[in-house]
């Protein structure tokens, strides 16, 4: 996240979110299969929008946590085409704090300011980690997200208390009062270190990498060493955990409602040498237990062992409860420490239950079909349908909790993990990808094998952020090779940037393939100029009479996609529309983010 001046908050007050149902085939749909005719019902969608005027021409700007593409108004219209603004820059107020217009707007307490010297009094043993620590949340609720760890003893300086029980700590965050005493508590001797610690934010696909929003971790003692040893040559370690709640580990086999994973499958885990690996298991236990520290050894540095956290958090959607807010890496101890959203077994148990009961309709539906594309249809229409973009990260705004149940909203990472852990469940496999966007804001999708190879399928950038009301769903993004997008709308793949350095999390596989493309698998592949202009027509015909706005086919030729996306055949295509009936007011185009997979894009708006 960058920083910026007070006055571009106002851009936020611009979103726009319309909610609505979706459904995509039903049961008793023929089962699309590559190179055979489908008819699709139409679809119903769920999407949200922020727009700023622009110029004509100009490209659509992605927001910093690299939202999905929208739909470009040509100026051969009589009102000015609208893009997202541009990125939108977070503010760095007292204590290393950023302030979040949209979690201002929800903030439900009020502050007394006050200056005091407290110490956290808390220091209850726990069999299992040794102890427990006190989080200092990102806001004065109870539930809210943990952005540092604390234990008794520690020194904080206080600025403020709430009305809901809360201290405000200088350096960030929000303590409850029961954890915090006007003494220093006998229990602990308080052992000061000059250790190096390095401290980020670890990027949930949501904002730039590398750069933190939180003061580091108050330095007063170094965490407990744990019994892990990452470096050891020893084999990786089979344990049986009872886990938090609802989720068990076994080896490396991790159970969590209705959901069973071996993450020594995935492809990942597959690209990691025999000591990553024991870290990852390490990792992987430590959040399955609740514990919030690993020790990684001498063997793997402290980037390589931040390294390892950032592609857990990225390929095991099923640790819903697991943060990518802070993590740091102590030089000295060669101890990993990082956050939880939630710590709480029988919450994280009740919250499993409600993902059990969402995802259980989906995969039955999804399994109604033989082919992986059908399948991944499925997934990637519903997704679409029951969530909207955020530009916030707070709560689980990245996890399959907000992604299957639809009761909050939903940023890149959250989409990709989402469809991971749904192909998971249907046997399909799948790696989350990260990346950047042209304008550099990061961005998460995935990489399927369907039916002959490889493929992306990028789930965010079909619930793009526009102003239709309902039954919107694009399809540029489903199922496509490398050639497509790479360096084109996605850059920086599989790599993030920490301390000013770019670092790579490992090469996902390459994906070559184009025969399961949704253009091609449901005939909207065109390669002369007059099939494509009829097939063009005829989807303006079928989005008229069903109601929806969505008009696109698939180019074999850049040159017929520039003809049919040009000045000159928008005014053609547009008067055709108008005299097909009354409610159409205009049209608009989609230029910037269809150039790479040569899909003709334009969308019906209505009187």
């Amino acid at each position: 996240m960058k920083k910026t001046s007070i006055a571009r908050i106002a851009a936020l007050a611009t979103v726009m979110t319309i909610v609505a149902t979706g459904c995509g085939q039903t049961a008793g749909d023929p089962i699309p299969t590559v190179g055979t005719t489908v008819s699709t019902p139409s679809e119903e969608t769920v999407f949200t929008e922020e727009t700023d005027v622009i110029t004509d021409e100009t490209e659509a700007v992605t927001e910093a946590v690299t939202e999905a593409p929208v739909t470009e108004e040509e100026i051969a219209t009589e009102t000015a085409a609208v893009t997202m603004p541009e990125e939108e820059e977070d503010i760095l107020i007292e204590g290393g704090v950023v302030y979040d217009p949209i979690q201002a707007a929800a903030k439900s307490w009020s502050e007394t300011p006050m200056s005091q010297v407290m110490y956290v009094s808390f220091d209850h043993t726990d069999e299992k980690s040794g102890k427990d620590p006190v989080y200092a949340r990102e806001r004065a609720v109870i539930g809210a997200t943990p952005i540092a760890t604390y234990h008794a003893g520690d020194k904080v300086t206080i600025v403020a208390k709430t009305d809901t029980g809360y201290y405000k700590v200088k350096a960030g965050g929000f303590i409850h009062e029961e954890y915090l005493s006007d003494t220093k508590p006998g229990t602990k001797k308080v052992v000061k270190t000059t250790a190096k610690i390095e401290e980020e934010l670890i990027d949930d696909g949501d904002g730039e990498d590398g750069e933190s929003i939180f003061t580091e971790v108050p330095v007063t003692e170094e965490p407990a060493t744990t019994q892990a040893t990452a470096g050891s040559s020893a084999s990786a370690p089979a344990f049986t955990s009872s886990g938090s709640g609802a989720v068990t580990l076994n080896g490396t086999v991790i159970t969590a409602g209705n959901y069973r994973i071996d993450y020594s499958k995935r492809y990942a885990y597959k690209q990691l040498s025999q000591t990553e690996q024991k870290l990852y298991d390490e990792i992987v236990k430590a959040v399955v237990n609740l514990n919030t520290s690993v020790f990684y050894g001498n063997d793997i540095s402290d980037e390589g062992a931040k390294k390892i956290y950032r592609i857990v958090l990225q390929e095991e959607p099923e640790l819903f409860w697991m943060s990518g807010r802070s993590l740091s890496a102590w030089s000295t101890s060669k101890n990993l420490v990082f956050s939880l959203k939630c710590n709480n077994k029988d919450e994280i148990a009740a919250m499993q239950k409600e993902i059990d009961a969402a995802a259980a309709p989906i995969i039955k539906k999804a399994n109604g079909y033989k082919s992986t594309v059908s399948k991944l249809k499925v997934c990637y229409d519903t997704i679409v349908a029951k969530n909207d973009f955020s530009l916030s990260s707070e709560g689980y705004n990245t996890s399959i909790y907000n992604g299957l149940t639809g009761k909050g909203q939903l940023q890149c990472s959250g989409y990709a993990g989402t469809m991971q852990y749904l192909c998971d469940m249907l046997g399909i496999e799948s790696t989350v990808v990260c990346g950047t966007t042209s304008s550099g804001d990061s961005h998460a999708w995935n990489v399927v094998y369907c039916e002959n190879g490889y493929y992306n399928l990028d789930t965010t950038w079909a619930d793009p952020i526009n102003d239709f009301d309902s039954k919107y769903i694009q399809y540029e993004f489903f199922l496509v090779p490398d050639s497509w997008i790479h360096n084109i709308t996605h850059f920086d793949i599989n790599s993030y940037k920490s301390n000013g350095q770019k670092y790579k999390l490992f090469d996902p596989p390459a994906c070559t393939k184009s025969a399961c493309n949704y253009f091609d698998t449901y005939k909207k592949l065109y390669s002369s100029k007059s099939d494509a202009e009829a097939a063009l027509k005829k989807e303006v015909d079928d989005a008229i009479a069903n109601g929806t706005y969505v008009c696109e086919v698939r180019v074999t030729d850049k040159a017929i996609y520039d003809s049919l996306m040009s000045d000159s055949y928008f005014k053609t295509i547009q008067k055709y529309a108008q005299g097909k009936s009354k409610k159409v007011a205009k049209l608009k185009r989609q230029k910037s983010y269809t150039q790479g997979v040569l899909v003709v894009h334009y969308d019906i708006m209505y009187a």
